[in-house]
């Protein structure tokens, strides 16, 4: 099937692009699409998808990417309530509530977790003081969105005091969030490049812009950047994922940092007012203009929390989902992904294959980190069906492959290790170094994309995509992306010590791969 026109029309529709290794996937939605309404003729189809709007729609929803989650990128949420919202309180009077917005909000979680954060800080107050609305093209999404009901995979980050405190448990096994919350946050259809916005989204004072504008090419963020900065308050201030902000430093808005934590101010940094210095380290008293502070309890209870390391997700929670996303669908959109295959829970025979499994990893390891590849692999062999549905081992078998040169299969056991845990970013890292072995550059930068999406801190996928844009002459986007790995090192204060990336070390130090992305940067200047 020619799918030319139809990557056109939802390029000029929706900003994403199908090319390469995700046009597999647009076809598939195409084709399911048109057996739903009945034509073979992809004419037809695509007169209906023109002219149609809830045909768009459909398509919108089977395109667009549902993952998601409560408290993703924690620094941002204490960027808002420790700087952010302090410095627009002080300036504002306090009958004009601020104005935050969530694009490409999904399923609600961002916004809901913008509230939640708030309140953690201002208590009830701030439902008079923040007015929160959250935008996504998907209405489908939307729905869900008002629903308030959560599975448990959506709470993989958020700290469990704050799940108790803003959750009630169903009989089904979901959790309903607080009525409070959800009356104070308005969700709405919007489609980033439609013409023209409505008026009424004019003058917010933050919008968050998270995990969409990764997948957009340069023109289209430029676009959407302009867009955006004209819905803000002159002194409004925008937030993107932390992967995205070098990406998105296209001179539309000036960039900031806060305790290591950038993001972009409408107004010019010289301008911008500090905040009171009292009122953030008192935990009672009065704020500028007329604005009462909390309860001293409260808002001492709700920094604390906020300040509480968020949990690292954990693949054992998948066993209470009824689907997977599926990692090996390309997710080629800006905002989620909707394929899913059915999860398999490990067999008797498997569950009782886990202690030897785990003896056999750690000997595995031990022998693989003194070279002895083969032996590492005869080692990991005898595990059989035990093999096969531990993600550990799996993983070590991987990259051992990998090491030896055998990259079918290797590509195999990645695979696999992805229909046992989805969400495996050492998995998603190696197809994408697998895939750059064999040539298959759009295959790497997908499935390195789709690890920097679930976790935007990993230095090693970003390392990964930035050789690949290299490789594939892509100048801007490697230069792009070797700054970042050199940025979160430095954030993380890493060592001089072994580069670790997956269970094996790699063989640059960490000393040796910033020198690597420095001359790659230099040579990346020379050929420009």
């Amino acid at each position: 099937m020619n799918l030319t026109q139809t990557k056109v029309l939802i390029r000029e529709r929706l900003g994403l692009h199908f090319d390469g290794y995700q046009e597999a996937w647009l076809q598939r939605a195409v084709e399911a699409q048109m057996a739903a309404l009945g034509t073979t003729a992809p004419d037809v189809y695509l007169t209906r998808l023109r002219e149609d709007a809830a045909v768009m729609q459909a398509l919108t929803s089977l395109l667009t990417i549902k993952e998601t989650y409560f408290y993703r990128e924690p620094h941002h949420f204490r960027l808002l309530t420790e700087h952010l919202a302090p410095r627009l309180l002080h300036t504002r009077d306090p009958n004009d509530p601020i104005r935050i917005l969530s694009v490409g909000c999904a399923t609600g979680e961002e916004p809901y977790s913008i509230a939640i954060a708030l309140r953690q800080r201002w208590g009830e107050q701030a439902e008079r003081w923040f007015q929160i609305s959250a935008a996504d093209v998907d209405e489908r999404a939307l729905e869900q969105a008002r629903g308030g009901r959560y599975r448990s995979f959506s709470f993989r980050a958020m700290p469990d005091d704050l799940i108790a405190r803003w959750f009630t448990s169903a009989p089904d096994g979901t959790r309903l969030i607080a009525p409070a919350v959800r009356r104070q946050v308005r969700f709405r259809p919007l489609n980033l490049l439609a013409e023209p916005f409505p008026d009424d989204l004019i003058g917010h004072d933050l919008i968050f812009y998270r995990n969409l504008s990764i997948y957009f090419d340069a023109a289209t963020r430029a676009a959407v950047l302009n867009r955006l900065s004209a819905l803000l308050r002159p002194d409004g201030y925008l937030i993107v994922g932390t992967a995205e902000t070098l990406a998105n430093d296209l001179g539309v808005l000036p960039t900031r940092h806060h305790e290591g934590v950038w993001f972009f101010a409408k107004q010019s940094p010289e301008r911008l007012p500090e905040p009171t210095r009292g009122r953030a380290a008192t935990p009672a008293g009065t704020l500028p203009n007329g604005w009462s502070a909390p309860a001293a309890e409260a808002r001492t209870r709700g920094e604390a929390t906020s300040r509480r390391a968020a949990p690292s997700a954990n693949p054992d929670s998948l066993a209470d989902m009824r689907t997977h996303p599926d990692p090996r669908v390309a997710d080629g959109n800006a905002a989620r992904v909707v394929a899913t295959r059915p999860y398999a829970a490990p067999t008797e025979q498997a569950a009782a294959a886990i202690r030897p499994a785990a003896r056999r990893y750690q000997e595995a390891l031990g022998l693989a980190r003194t070279e002895q590849v083969d032996a590492a692999l005869a080692c990991l062999a005898p595990l059989g069906v035990a093999a096969a549905t531990d993600p550990e081992c799996m993983t070590l078998q991987a990259h051992l492959l990998l090491e030896r040169g055998d990259l079918e299969a290797a590509r195999t056991a990645a695979r696999q290790v992805l229909d046992a845990d989805a969400w495996s970013v050492d998995a998603l890292v190696l197809l994408g170094r697998i895939a750059r072995a064999r040539g298959d550059l759009d295959e790497a930068v997908d499935a390195l994309r789709r690890a920097i999406y679930q976790r935007p801190e990993h230095w090693p996928a970003h390392f990964q995509l930035a050789e690949c844009h290299r490789d594939a002459g892509r100048g801007d986007a490697a230069r792009r992306e070797y700054r970042i790995v050199l940025r979160q090192l430095t954030n993380a204060r890493a060592g001089v010590g072994a580069a670790q990336t997956g269970p094996l070390p790699s063989a640059l130090s960490l000393t040796d791969l910033r020198l690597l992305c420095e001359a790659r940067l230099h040579g990346l200047a020379d050929a420009a």
